[in-house]
């Protein structure tokens, strides 16, 4: 009799891949609020992804390229949002003023939970933490901690009565160059709620499933659902005017990521862009820490991979160096 694993049955899922995903917005319910600003937000992202698109052709040998575009909402830590018909139309609005066309829209809250899938927590136990030399095993590891750091923090002090002070060591960053830039994260507090999931950990989930790299048991995870329904008048729909879509009344009930246009290429991408204000800078910085730790199955990685090369790209092999970065100040 043969014994097998049942990891060496299972079958990793292959899709398409756009060869880049921008996202051009994240956004908070105070945002409303400010139209005039979202619209000129958008009218700013709208010149970034048309040079970054055209930038990429060039790259390409003059070949159209497959960009999508993106485009959270923070509905995880936000109170009060307006209902999803509401909100998805003033972006669509300011977007289309702006001459920018948003292909997917998703919620902050299913990179928590995806349906039945604790999404956060199953990236969460792929981090790998591997200590740097001279760590000593006093820090706990990160599935008990919540934190994560990108290097080995101060000593703590033993704190010995009528002992000798300790002497000051700094912290020191993992692969540095001349100088150290520390950075401890937390990616989760465990309050009487349950555990609630930092922005950071959330945002590390949301490019990941950009790049299309998290399975679950080799299928896919964060499969986008098409805007399907219309919504007749009261004499039926009228072919000669455009169709309205429907939307859900709640968030909730919202899909993870819905697709809001039918010809879109594909969500996921070979690497992601994302134009965000300045104000995201530390949160980001804290998003590549956790992405360089996170291990995906191999098999997921290694189909990108080879799908990227038989397009002649050559993707670098850490996750975290396929996100770039466009910050934007006040305007």
């Amino acid at each position: 009799m043969t014994y097998e694993e049942t990891s060496a049955k299972q079958r990793t899922e292959r899709f398409g891949m756009s060869h880049l995903s921008i996202e051009v917005g994240h956004l908070y319910a105070d945002d409303l609020a400010r139209p005039d600003t979202l619209k000129a937000e958008m009218a700013s992202a709208a010149a970034w992804v048309h040079g970054t698109t055209e930038a990429l052709s060039k790259r390409l040998g003059g070949r159209r390229p497959r960009v999508s575009t993106c485009y959270l909402v923070d509905d995880y830590s936000q109170q009060g949002m307006p209902a999803p018909e509401e909100l998805i139309s003033v972006i669509s609005e300011a977007a289309a003023d702006a001459g920018l066309r948003i292909d997917y829209l998703a919620r902050e809250s299913a990179c928590a939970r995806m349906g039945p899938l604790q999404l956060a927590g199953l990236v969460a136990d792929r981090i790998v933490f591997e200590p740097p030399p001279g760590a000593n095993g006093s820090r706990p590891t990160v599935s008990r901690s919540g934190w994560l750091c990108n290097g080995v923090p101060s000593p703590r002090p033993k704190g010995i009565a009528m002992g000798a002070p300790d002497q000051w060591r700094p912290p020191s960053q993992n692969a540095k160059r001349d100088h150290s830039v520390f950075l401890d994260v937390e990616l989760w507090s465990d309050t009487d709620q349950g555990r609630r999931w930092s922005c950071p950990m959330l945002a590390a989930v949301w490019q990941l499933l950009r790049l299309g790299v998290l399975r679950n048991q080799g299928r896919r995870i964060g499969v986008p659902e098409s805007v399907a329904e219309v919504v007749p008048d009261e004499h039926g729909h009228d072919p000669g005017r455009p169709a309205r879509a429907r939307f859900p009344e709640t968030w909730e009930a919202m899909p993870p990521i819905l697709q809001l246009e039918p010809e879109a290429f594909p969500f996921p991408a070979y690497r992601t862009v994302s134009i965000l204000s300045v104000n995201y800078l530390e949160v980001e910085h804290a998003v590549r820490v956790i992405c360089g730790s996170v291990r995906p199955e191999a098999s997921a990685v290694e189909i990108i991979r080879k799908s990227a090369e038989r397009e002649g790209l050559v993707l670098p092999d850490e996750l975290v160096d396929r996100l770039s970065y466009i910050f934007q100040g006040p305007l």
